[in-house]
């Protein structure tokens, strides 16, 4: 029996696999080399660790903005949402130059995510019904939004006293974290044997190969991925809380926009949205629940933020807009809409951070460290432009 050669492989794959898996290539190669430079110290467990908390913000609201890229907008709100939304939870917590209404966590989460849907609500009203353009709408939150923080606060730091600290601070034992990537591999590869099934009944001669290209190598990366997250959690303190809420976050988007009639909208929508809307699809709500679900995000990283920084800060996460987006792009969301996966902006967000804490373990300049950034985000778009007109 003949196998099948390597180009035949590659051809099975889905377009987004195939990019994914370049991308993942690419982390590994920055890890390798990384680690080489530090004698090893980059894949300490330790440093892993302090990675995972680095990039648990940045990959959330990455994932959540590719539902907005993703039909064909963009949000420059990010970093003053997540610092409002930061600074409303710290202000209900702290006596003194906040309300002091509820020291309850489960509360003030709530209360904080209302805060952040209404957020989304009120840009996804003006985008999706007004008309207005997404980058006028989320460039002028950007500014509204941070001026409301320094006013409330009157421009100084808030405390939560230390009780959202947990999110960023706290680990679930290693013992719960093995249990939980057990269950993540199982789900996920009963996930791809059917879709895998269902590729074989349209068309599928070859279904060794299919399975292979098409179902046993994501299962065999997520396996991979749960081995390494397990052996970090036994070797160190466990897993951080704020992982622990990307990867529900990741679940939950990636659910939505993989495998509903809501997903499928937005895809479409990015594609050709005249097109979409001939075929009966509602744009306008489509497009503001997108925002909505990214305003509860803003939440949620706003949380995370308080408790690993140990106060609110009005002036927090300025240009964190622009690490997301490059995060997304790099992740292969379109700027141009109809392309894009929530797991392939936590790769882009990784990478990044990846890059960034490199670097600064071998102690080379912030201002280098820009530079890269901005040059792979560069070489992302051109990859993404070339993608395009290739028909890839």
């Amino acid at each position: 029996m003949q196998l099948p050669n390597f180009s035949s492989w590659l051809q099975a794959l889905p377009v987004a696999q195939l990019r994914a898996l370049t991308l993942v290539g690419v982390l590994v190669g920055v890890w390798i080399v990384f680690a080489i430079l530090t004698d090893g110290l980059f894949l300490s467990p330790r440093n892993l660790t302090t990675l995972a908390t680095q990039v648990a913000i940045t990959a959330i609201l990455a994932v959540g903005i590719v539902m907005v890229m993703v039909p064909g907008h963009i949000d420059l709100s990010i970093g003053s949402a997540v610092a409002f939304t930061g600074v409303f939870a710290a202000l209900l917590i702290d006596p003194v130059r906040g309300w002091g209404i509820t020291t309850d966590p489960l509360l003030i989460c709530i209360l904080t995510i209302g805060v952040g849907l209404l957020i989304g609500m009120w840009q996804g009203f003006w985008v999706a019904w007004m008309g207005v353009p997404a980058f006028i709408v989320t460039l002028a939150s950007l500014l509204a939004l941070r001026g409301a923080a320094l006013t409330i606060t009157g421009g100084s730091t808030v405390t939560h006293n230390g009780i959202l600290t947990f999110l960023a601070a706290d680990f679930i034992s290693a013992t719960w974290t093995a249990g939980a990537m057990a269950v993540v591999v199982f789900g996920y590869s009963i996930i791809k044997y059917f879709d895998w099934r269902a590729r074989s009944r349209i068309s599928d001669p070859d279904r060794p190969l299919s399975f292979l290209a098409v179902a046993g190598l994501p299962v065999l990366l997520m396996g991979l991925l749960a081995v390494g997250v397990t052996a970090v959690a036994f070797s160190y303190r466990g897993t951080p809380v704020s992982m622990a809420i990307l990867g529900l976050v990741i679940a939950i988007v990636a659910f939505l926009m993989l495998r509903t009639v809501f997903g499928r909208h937005l895809y479409a929508i990015g594609g050709n949205p005249s097109a979409a809307a001939y075929a009966g699809i509602k744009v306008k709500w489509n497009v503001f629940f997108a925002f909505i679900l990214l305003g509860a995000l803003y939440a949620v990283a706003g949380l995370i933020l308080d408790g690993r920084v140990g106060v609110a800060v009005p002036n927090a996460g300025i240009a964190l807009e622009l690490s997301v987006i490059a995060a997304a792009v790099i992740g292969g969301t379109s700027l141009f809409g109809g392309i894009g996966t929530p797991l392939g902006a936590v790769i882009g967000a990784l990478l990044l951070e990846s890059l960034n804490n490199g670097m600064g373990l071998m102690n080379i300049d912030t201002n280098f460290q820009m530079i890269a950034n901005g040059l792979v985000l560069l070489v992302a778009v051109y990859i993404d432009k070339r993608a395009r007109a290739s028909g890839r």
